[in-house]
């Protein structure tokens, strides 16, 4: 029986050395971008929420006079785009302003929470995460070599610390074969059936969307709504579909209509981004170049509307 528990003791001891490895580890602090919260400014004036159309869109560095925040991660439901601005909402000024994405993928589909679970466990409180459960919370914070598989590797080949943000610094570029291919095949994904709710959906992306906007309202902040810039590539794959472009533009009018005043600002077929494929990394996320000259053309525009000051 004492060999027994010796031997569990020591089980434990070598779980908590592996596990003190990993999470010390440039791959763990920066897994799904999260580290970026280990240090969030206050006096906020801009900050956007968002997938990643917003994550590798807003280039803030390239506009040092306006203090903001990018907020967005990838595949980031409008729930946690609420969950964040409820937890950081106090980092704002009075009258900051908030940018909810909307994209083409978001207007009937229903997201997957369970998708990237693991990040909202490290940055949101229990009462924020969706099904919050014991055994992912042991897995994703107490033990997370339990859900690291492979990348348990990282204790011996680490990634360097300049990789740590998966979109610092992206200035690839597809040529015109490997755009059309990726195009095509994103243009099949969001058109498809598998994953379309219809009018659930469009219901349901509504209401999520609204909550955040009724959140801003009622804390002091100035919402406006964004669609990034994808290319014309891909837009012209849409364009064939007779149904795709009207609902979208149905689903952004309707919000304006629920909220007079509210500013949307539509880039999506903004042909000084959409033609420039040297803007992007594939056909429809920014690389670094078009980040920049798009974080600068917004907040000329919000500056032109008086929503920031200049």
């Amino acid at each position: 029986m004492k060999r027994f528990i010796s031997k569990i003791f020591i089980l434990i001891i070598v779980l908590e050395i592996i596990n003190l490895l990993y999470i010390r580890t440039n791959y763990w602090k920066s897994e799904n971008n999260v580290n970026k919260f280990d240090d969030v400014p206050y006096k906020i004036e801009l900050g956007n929420l968002g997938s990643s159309h917003g994550a590798c869109t807003f280039k803030y560095e390239t506009v040092p006079e306006v203090n903001a925040f990018n907020f967005a991660l990838s595949a980031q439901p409008y729930y946690y785009d609420l969950q964040i601005l409820k937890k950081y909402f106090d980092h704002f000024e009075k009258d900051g302003v908030v940018i909810i994405l909307i994209s083409y993928f978001n207007i009937t589909r229903l997201p997957d929470y369970s998708k990237y679970a693991s990040r909202y466990y490290r940055i949101l409180p229990k009462s924020s995460i969706y099904n919050w459960s014991l055994y992912e919370y042991i897995c994703f914070i107490v033990f997370p070599i339990f859900s690291a598989k492979l990348n348990l590797s990282r204790i011996i080949c680490d990634i360097p610390k300049e990789n740590m943000d998966p979109y610092y610094n992206n200035n690839s570029v597809m040529n015109e074969e490997q755009l059309n291919d990726y195009c095509i095949k994103l243009h099949k994904n969001w058109t498809s059936r598998e994953g379309d709710k219809g009018k659930f959906g469009y219901d349901f992306n509504t209401s999520e969307i609204s909550n955040i906007i009724d959140f801003c309202y009622s804390h002091d902040l100035r919402p406006v709504l964004v669609t990034t810039p994808v290319t014309d590539v891909l837009n012209e794959l849409f364009e064939n579909d007779k149904t795709f472009f009207p609902l979208f533009e149905q689903f952004s009018s309707d919000l304006i209509k629920k909220y007079p005043g509210l500013i949307y600002l539509d880039y999506s077929r903004d042909e000084h981004f959409s033609k420039r494929h040297d803007f992007f990394v594939n056909g429809d996320h920014f690389n670094n170049s078009g980040a920049k000259e798009f974080t600068k053309t917004v907040i000329q525009d919000l500056q032109e509307k008086g929503v920031i000051k200049k």
